[in-house]
């Protein structure tokens, strides 16, 4: 009798044991996703819409997620918070891929990291498309009528940019040397400062997200987009190579990473809800009203297309470098 109720005890003992290592698997608590950049802007706006269906993915047991805005150094801060954090796959960090390898090559040798060796990419939900946009009392109604009218003014032209070395803020410095406009960056902590900026006519003109327009076409006018091709969120704007100025032909996948050093069960988990995500009709008609673009690309894509964005801006910034 003794024996049969230990083993009763035991077989239930086991069973607990069982059932709260099931509960302890990944993730157990709500996961922190780290926006480098102040609310508002397209990187923001992402994060937000992808939080709020992150616990709908089987995946993630339904946990749900937040974001924490760190803004500084071009996102620079928060991917050093994340970094700093406990390698288990509660603090992630989203951002394009276009921004995330412009702020590291900016800095040189004196960077903070290697994306490479410092994080993995568990892949993407949206794009970033950089748009040249105007004041709407601006007299140009196309990009071409903006620079004739730079050039024959003679003066520097003020823009602004969400961040110091941001991928918008590169495309700005290509457009504008190889043009040979004088100008001047003022970066801002995020896309939605720097369409304040313009709104107010503290700026001549703001490179940002395609994104940051809707709601402010009153005030803004976009004159280009970047991209190979029309941002298909925005399919009425010409890009800058139709309109005559090559060499800015790049967009930045929007996606989510982690440091180096989580497990592969985080890694396709996260991936598996990335995959989720992007096909939700709620989170793609969110991403829609805010003019950005949802589709999932895979962690083996997304990584590639890293190394081709290295390989397009690093001689870009390298050139902006040398120039300043």
């Amino acid at each position: 009798m003794n024996f049969a109720k230990t083993l009763v005890a035991g077989i239930a003992a086991s069973t607990l044991l069982v059932g709260g290592a099931a509960l302890a698997d990944y993730p157990t608590k709500p996961i922190k996703i780290m926006v480098g950049f102040s609310a508002g802007g397209g990187t923001d706006t992402t994060a937000r819409g992808f939080a709020s269906y992150m616990h709908e993915a089987p995946s993630m047991n339904g946990m749900p997620a937040y974001i924490v805005n760190l803004p500084g150094a071009s996102g620079q801060k928060a991917a050093s918070a994340v970094l700093g954090e406990e390698r288990d796959g509660h603090t992630l960090y989203m951002i394009n891929i276009g921004t995330f390898i412009a702020g590291e090559l900016a800095k040189g040798d004196d960077r903070p990291y290697h994306i490479p060796e410092d994080f993995d990419n568990l892949g993407c939900a949206s794009q970033l498309v950089t748009s040249l946009q105007v004041h709407s009392s601006n007299p140009a109604q196309n990009m071409q009528e903006f620079i004739a009218n730079a050039k024959a003014s003679g003066e520097e032209i003020t823009w602004g940019t969400s961040g110091a070395a941001t991928m918008h803020a590169t495309i700005g410095h290509v457009f504008f040397d190889s043009n040979g406009i004088k100008h001047k960056k003022v970066p801002f902590k995020g896309g939605s400062k720097a369409r304040a900026a313009l709104v107010s006519q503290s700026v001549d003109a703001v490179f940002g997200g395609v994104n940051t327009i809707p709601g402010f076409e009153a005030d803004i006018r976009a004159l280009a987009s970047a991209g190979a091709q029309r941002d298909p969120m925005a399919p009425d704007l010409p890009t800058f190579v139709e309109q005559g100025s090559p060499g800015v032909e790049f967009t930045g996948l929007m996606c989510l990473f982690a440091a180096k050093g989580v497990s592969d069960e985080v890694k396709a988990d996260v991936g598996a809800a990335i995959e989720t995500i992007a096909g939700i009709s709620g989170y793609q008609k969110y991403m829609g009203k805010n003019d950005l673009a949802s589709f999932y690309t895979n962690a083996a894509d997304a990584t590639a297309a890293q190394g081709v964005m290295y390989d397009v801006m690093g001689p870009v910034v390298a050139e902006i470098i040398a120039n300043q």
